[in-house]
């Protein structure tokens, strides 16, 4: 009469977590500002390329969510095939 299996594996894996959120808790005591300071300090250089993205995938979005004119197979703004 032992513990079942399924009894087992939840006791190894609330033993998993609980090591873990203890490794966590003592290493954020012992390094509590451990490269906080610039974490979301990013060159001017990369910020550009990010927008530059950003706004690159912005007009992508805005493209595929213009209506198509089915007849036509074209792009319009406002869905119609006439000027």
């Amino acid at each position: 009469m032992g513990i079942p299996t399924a009894g087992v594996i939840v006791i190894v894996i609330v033993a998993c977590l609980a090591a873990v959120s203890l490794g966590a808790a003592v290493w954020k005591h012992m390094y509590p500002n451990d490269g906080d300071r610039n974490r979301y300090q990013y060159s001017r250089d990369q910020e550009l390329y990010m927008r530059s993205v950003r706004m690159k995938t912005l007009g992508d979005f805005h493209r595929e969510a213009r209506t198509k004119d089915l007849e036509s197979a074209v792009y319009t703004e406002d869905g119609s095939s006439r000027p």
